[in-house]
């Protein structure tokens, strides 16, 4: 999985959540976590063009860059869902702006 340079704690976190929707039958696919400074440059540049769906903090801001954070995307009539089961483990979630964040 992609939660490879996570914290320890914020992995152990994400798995559990992780789990949790598969023994529920959740599909779960992990789009993004750790992630280089430069990477987050070439998302926040992609923000601020235009180019990119979900925003992105300028590098040294991203709790990615710091592997704070995890991007997870589930099917649309479990995201409600998902976001609590995130919230539950600890996770900060912004269902309305970035639904995809952890």
């Amino acid at each position: 999985m992609r939660l490879r340079g996570l914290h320890p704690v914020v992995r152990e976190a994400a798995q559990t959540a992780i789990n949790y929707a598969e023994y529920y039958g959740v599909p779960v696919t992990v789009t993004s976590g750790y992630r280089t400074w430069e990477d987050q440059e070439k998302l926040r540049r992609a923000w601020e063009e235009g180019r990119a769906k979900y925003p992105a903090n300028r590098p040294g801001d991203s709790a990615h860059n710091w592997g704070l954070a995890f991007d997870s995307w589930v099917p649309e009539p479990y995201q409600r869902w998902w976001d609590q089961v995130k919230q539950a483990v600890g996770f900060r979630t912004y269902f309305e702006t970035d639904p995809v964040h952890g």
